[in-house]
């Protein structure tokens, strides 16, 4: 209960900055020393040496699509991004040194600063900025260029205009962050003769212009170096050599901060769950870094499937779920049931005027029955309208990050739907990423899946991305979900046609409520997340929500002691 207290108030701080879009936390300073730490940083204080920061992913390639690297992306460590989030998730310049949106949300112009270099000393210049649109428009088509973008022009040495497909300027920006993966701004110089950008890999690939410049990848050891660039734009960094020690699990991270290893993680969108508390809280260096999620686990219905489709089987699904268990199974004492409307709190135009939920399992069974759906032959499972049998498979998404999280809230809401009398199973099937992405999302063969929306489509568009199958101006663009009802393509095309954000927040609000009245998905929980770091050793933390304390700012204003 009081961890559930500690939640409930942060979530009233996340509520009083909804026009923000997110409640930055606090980093604290007080940490008690700890004894002799490998990662302990020179005591006169200054610019830090070295920073060690633990991963859960691969350096596989010399390259943007480097999986380390891609995610580094979003935040424009070593390919800068035009735009990045600020403090509160606002959109704020980057590699550009302002932006414009057009009054009908049409267009938005970059400006640029004079003296921008690449790593290789070469001048930046709108042609590098032009070739780069036009590879995502032409060739890489990520979603932010087929969704979004019309055609891109340059205006004169210094400034870039991005036309849009639609009034969609506001989104496109919060969109292209995160759409960094693999698509940066390219040195042209360097890459407008390459045929094949994938196949494309080593010291040349990794020049960026961002404020890290790529030095070295110790393959036994797992460790990637590098440098902070001395002629960024914005000024140098405070970090003058960062390590990122990869792992293969959230424990094996874990057990690295108990060494004393890393001073922080890295881990887009997804700190700690609450469940690995117990095993860091104790360590006198570090802070553990608190804050909640503003996306989070979701139970997702497929539309497709002709059971689940059924207005009534949601329903009855809702109802039959322990929220409580699903919470403490996800975040411990850490985690405390969402509402109806699925979205979390603290994000943009979020409806706090819906209900928490609560199981009712008379309520669920009272909805099965007078839809039909009874057990006719005795054996105390339902079946079918037409006395057909009845299964519902319950598929866990695959996350190395997650681990075994996923898995263990399906087994709650498959024995959760047997309390009901519903036939539910585990699906063994997803074992590995891509038996996941297949079921998920190439053939979309579900009937429910236990995932999340991550903090950055939570921030981008809200959790409807994932849940909506088209969208758009003209209502055929083709996005992840299953629902194609007209009136919730109309809400969800209002967010990304907002022009501004009251548009957004409005949307927002209003497609919460649709949410909640048709049962499209189900919130399993709103739950802190964890984000640990060193603060024996190292002041000026910066913490931003959804990266935690290794965010873009940290690297400007990170002192060691």
């Amino acid at each position: 209960m009081k961890q559930a207290k500690r939640i409930l108030a942060l979530l009233l701080c996340l509520v009083a900055l909804l026009s923000l879009g997110a409640c930055g936390s606090a980093p604290a300073e007080d940490a008690a020393p700890d004894g002799d730490q490998t990662t302990a940083q020179d005591a006169g204080g200054g610019d830090v040496e070295l920073l060690n920061v633990g991963s859960i992913y691969q350096f596989d390639v010399e390259s943007p699509y480097c999986e380390l690297i891609k995610y580094l992306s979003y935040d424009g460590f070593l390919y800068s991004n035009l735009v990045r989030y600020g403090e509160n998730n606002e959109v704020v310049p980057c590699l550009c040194e302002r932006y414009e949106i057009a009054e009908d949300g049409t267009s938005v112009t970059f400006y640029f600063q004079d003296g921008i270099k690449w790593h290789d000393g070469t001048p930046l210049t709108m042609e590098d900025i032009e070739f780069s649109l036009n590879l995502w428009l032409d060739v890489l088509k990520p979603s932010v260029a087929l969704r979004y973008m019309k055609s891109v022009e340059v205006l004169d040495d210094t400034s870039i205009r991005v036309n849009m497909q639609s009034s969609c300027a506001y989104v496109f920006l919060r969109h292209m962050i995160m759409s960094s993966a693999g698509c940066v701004i390219y040195p042209k110089h360097i890459w407008e003769n390459v045929e094949d950008l994938k196949s494309f890999t080593g010291p040349e690939a990794m020049v960026g212009c961002g404020p890290y410049v790529f030095d070295s990848y110790d393959d036994e050891a797992k460790i990637a170096y590098f440098n902070r660039y001395e002629d960024y734009h914005e000024g140098a960094p405070t970090i003058k050599r960062i390590a990122f020690h990869l792992y293969e699990s959230p424990e094996s991270l874990v057990m690295a901060f108990k060494n004393g290893e890393i001073d922080c993680m890295f881990q887009y969108a997804a700190g700690l769950s609450g469940n690995y508390v117990p095993a860091i809280q104790a360590l006198d260096y570090l802070d553990v870094g608190e804050e909640v999620n503003l996306g989070g686990p979701i139970l997702e219905f497929n539309f497709q499937d002709s059971l689940m489709s059924d207005l009534d089987i949601r329903n009855a699904v809702y109802y039959a779920l322990d929220y409580d268990l699903l919470a403490a199974t996800d975040g411990g004492d850490y985690c405390v049931p969402g509402t109806k409307g699925v979205i979390s709190p603290g994000n943009i135009g979020y409806a706090d005027d819906l209900p928490t939920n609560q199981r009712n399992t008379d309520e669920a069974n009272r909805i099965l029955d007078e839809a039909g759906y009874v057990d006719i032959d005795g054996d105390g499972l339902r079946e079918n309208k037409d006395g057909s049998p009845m299964r519902i498979m319950v598929s866990p998404a695959y996350n190395a990050s997650k681990g075994v999280l996923y898995q263990r809230l399906a087994q709650v809401v498959v024995q959760n739907l047997q309390d009901v009398g519903l036939d539910a199973y585990l699906d063994e099937d997803v074992s590995n990423s891509d038996a996941w992405q297949a079921r998920w999302r190439g053939n979309k063969d579900f009937q429910i899946a236990i995932t999340s929306c991550s903090q950055g489509v939570a921030i981008i568009d809200t959790v409807n991305q994932g849940l909506v199958e088209k969208a758009g101006s003209d209502g055929t663009l083709t996005w992840n979900g299953t629902n194609n009802n007209h009136e919730y393509v109309e809400l969800f095309s209002r967010i990304i046609d907002s022009k501004n954000p009251e548009e957004y927040a409005a949307a927002a609000y209003d497609s919460q409520h649709y949410l909640a009245d048709n049962m499209v998905a189900i919130s399993l929980g709103v739950e802190s997340m964890f984000y640990p770091y060193n603060t024996q050793d190292f002041t000026n933390w910066s913490f931003r929500s959804g990266n935690g304390a290794f965010s873009y700012d940290t690297w400007f204003t990170l002192q060691s002691k």
